[in-house]
């Protein structure tokens, strides 16, 4: 106390700032916990996990169409008969391509589309008769 009062700290003024700093800190504490107990309550509803799984699918249907669109309006691919699938940002590529080149090009321009995690090939070369 002595030391406090040599330094020019004021006893019951550190002890009224202390308090709206308990105050806070409780209040965050508080807050952090409650967001905890909801966010864990909200994963168990069965309504809220159907609609999490149908977001996601729906993603994977629009990324899936997105690559599709692009593999079928490209140039480079004419003449490929390509079906494309989606499932949690893994895009396979399946369906007939009339030569490695155009493989390798329907490869590569799916890989190249935003969201696309992993690229898996089902493709085969069609050999001319």
């Amino acid at each position: 106390m002595k030391i406090a009062l040599r330094l020019g700290i004021h006893y019951k003024k550190g002890i009224n700032m202390l308090k709206p700093n308990v105050l806070v800190s409780c209040l965050m504490a508080a807050a952090t916990f409650a967001g905890l107990g909801l966010s864990a309550f909200a994963t168990d509803d069965p309504q809220i996990i159907a609609a999490v799984v149908a977001n996601n699918e729906a993603q994977d249907a629009a990324l899936g169409d997105r690559v599709e669109t692009l593999l079928r309006t490209d140039i480079g691919l004419a003449g490929s008969r390509i079906r494309v699938s989606s499932k949690a940002a893994v895009i396979t590529v399946a369906g007939t391509v009339p030569d490695e080149h155009a493989l390798r090009r329907a490869l590569d321009l799916a890989s190249g589309v935003r969201g696309v995690r992993e690229v898996r090939n089902a493709m085969e070369v069609d050999v001319p008769k």
